[in-house]
């Protein structure tokens, strides 16, 4: 009989693979275009929302081509309807803000040297940010990372060492972006991907607290995009330091979270809340 972690090798596998294939397919016209290759003008937000949901898609295809698994899509979008737990999960979801404030506030204290925000707040602007962070990264991205991924590479390590492996991933995962001229090349690319995998440690935090709520997770990488937006655009941190000043805070966030709970399990006590079987989230009340 097959281990779970021998069970869940081939499906990860596809998984990762076809993300990353969707995302440098729909990256390469703005490639392209910013090599000199291609002429066209090329909407924004269609391409971002696109590319931003290929880690669901991928998600999804596994569970509908691979695992052929009835009822799958179907219970990783229920996920989003778990809205029932206890307020300091809420206050843990809102925590990215409290991180970006810090980061922030550390850039000004001991730098500094950044020009005058580059915007003045305006509540439509804001809004605009507020939705297309929604729509884009925050309900694009985790029922495929957080959702499949997460539960499945936690059979295979200890919650840490999935945090690592999912945040190194993720970090990978957006590296076409830093060849379209999108800005993202203002950042250090390694920086960005640390930044990530302290992230995936406070986000698996969550889940194994919480068997896989990805409303909450969902509001966690939304308020964690807010907050990059917040640092540039209003709180006067320059986009080339606003990894910096924000990997502060979050490593000791997250380092907390693991001196605290542990490595094995992100948790006080208890298994991880995964079907060995299955590698799916447990379901609530069972």
């Amino acid at each position: 009989m097959n281990s779970p972690a021998r069970s869940v090798a081939r499906p990860l596998t596809a998984f990762i693979l076809i993300a990353f294939a969707l995302v440098s397919l729909v990256a390469l016209p703005g490639i392209l275009k910013q090599q000199g290759l291609l002429s066209a003008d090329l909407p924004f937000e269609p391409f971002v929302i696109l590319g931003s949901w290929t880690p669901n898609i991928a998600a999804f295809m596994v569970l509908a081509f691979i695992l052929r698994q009835k009822g799958g899509i179907r219970g990783l979008f229920r996920r989003w309807t778990m809205w029932r737990e206890r307020p300091g999960w809420y206050l843990a979801a809102l925590s990215p803000l409290g991180v970006a404030a810090a980061g922030a506030l550390l850039f000004h204290l001991f730098d500094g040297t950044g020009p005058e925000p580059p915007e003045v707040f305006s509540l439509p602007v804001f809004a605009g940010i507020l939705v297309l962070s929604l729509v884009t990264g925050a309900m694009g991205e985790e029922l495929g990372w957080r959702g499949f991924a997460l539960p499945r590479l936690q059979l295979r390590f200890q919650a840490l060492g999935a945090s690592v492996v999912l945040g190194l991933l993720w970090g990978l995962w957006h590296l076409p972006l830093w060849f379209t001229g999108m800005g993202w090349e203002q950042m250090p690319f390694w920086l960005f991907t640390w930044v990530c995998v302290v992230a995936s440690v406070v986000m698996t935090w969550i889940c194994n607290n919480t068997r896989g709520n990805m409303l909450l997770i969902t509001l966690f990488h939304l308020f964690h995009n807010l907050g990059l937006n917040l640092m540039v655009m209003y709180w006067g941190v320059p986009m080339e330091r606003v990894m910096t000043w924000l990997a502060i805070p979050l490593t000791l966030f997250a380092l907390g979270v693991v001196l605290v709970y542990g490595q094995a399990g992100l948790r006080r006590k208890g298994p991880i809340p995964v079907d060995k079987t299955s590698g799916d989230w447990l379901r609530p009340g069972s």
